[in-house]
């Protein structure tokens, strides 16, 4: 008798608990980070991890506006946390952004997590961007904003690259376990960073996995001083030149841009760079998502 009454409460027990953990909730805290490329541009690291560019060039910024909308936590089962989230414009070169918090998400495993890069409207919510910088970038229709100086020697040009770039990111990987979206903890506070990869924009190859970063082929459109994206357009993947008109070398091989599987619109500079900016947003650090432009 005594043992039935002690699996009776044993089992009741077990119900109360598995109540328990269907309910149960967590804080999530979102943040938008550009890592030291945002911070302290290129070269930054040190050792084998030093991300730099192969011609000579180092780069700062001066700004780095990315704007972010429709973060969400999904899971393949159908579930959703139904979260609720603004569009918002930070600048990484200030640092990581503190974009959303939630409370009360459903703890457990979410495996889709998805997040848009999306041109800035009126009604986008700034952080550390002044009303004439997202003036701008409401004019040109620019999710991204990127400025800043670029130095070879004694060579030095300011860029400023508006992109206008729409791309839906998801089924994002977390880079620290390689595992498909996140976990909610229970009764904790779980992050997630989106995290932006700016050396994406001056790789000369989508076609191998470890491309160099260049800069020279930019530079020589610049005028006055200044090169924008539009000018680029001056500039063909497959036939680079410098200032001066002469194919541009590595050694004794012609340089070229490969875009591998990229969807380019053309073979201009400017085309590569705008579809190359589709593969900026990752999660996690190294992360990967899938990405549709949309």
């Amino acid at each position: 008798m005594m043992k039935n009454v002690a699996w009776t409460l044993l089992a009741a027990a077990l119900v109360v608990l598995g109540c328990g953990s269907d309910d149960a909730t967590g804080s999530v805290r979102v943040n938008i980070d550009g890592e030291d490329g945002a911070l302290v541009g290129y070269p930054n690291g040190s050792g084998e991890d030093v991300i730099a560019f192969s011609d000579g060039w180092s780069l700062t910024f001066d700004h780095v506006f990315v704007s972010i909308r429709d973060f969400r936590l999904q899971a393949i089962d159908g579930d959703d946390a139904m979260l609720s989230t603004d569009q918002v414009v930070v600048d990484l070169h200030s640092g990581v952004a503190d974009a959303y918090d939630f409370d009360g998400v459903p703890a457990r495993r979410w495996d889709r997590v998805s997040y848009r890069i999306s041109p800035v409207t009126a009604d986008t919510r700034t952080i550390g961007v002044d009303d004439a910088d997202k003036d701008r970038m409401v004019a040109g229709g620019y999710s991204l904003l990127l400025e800043g100086t670029a130095v070879n020697g004694d060579r030095s040009v300011a860029f400023s690259f508006g992109i206008p770039l729409a791309v839906h990111s998801s089924e994002c990987i977390d880079a620290t376990d390689e595992t498909e979206g996140m976990v909610v903890t229970e009764s904790g506070t779980s992050e997630a960073s989106i995290t932006i990869h700016l050396d994406h924009l001056f790789f000369d190859s989508y076609a191998t996995e470890e491309p160099d970063m260049r800069f020279e082929a930019i530079a020589a459109e610049a005028e006055d001083g200044m090169v924008t994206l539009p000018m680029l357009m001056a500039q063909s993947i497959t036939d680079v030149r410098d200032a001066d008109g002469e194919p541009i070398v590595d050694g004794e091989e012609a340089v070229v841009y490969d875009p591998g599987p990229l969807a380019i619109d053309g073979s201009t500079l400017r085309d590569y760079i705008l579809a190359a900016s589709s593969t900026v947003g990752h999660f996690q650090g190294e992360g990967h998502c899938e990405y549709e432009v949309e």
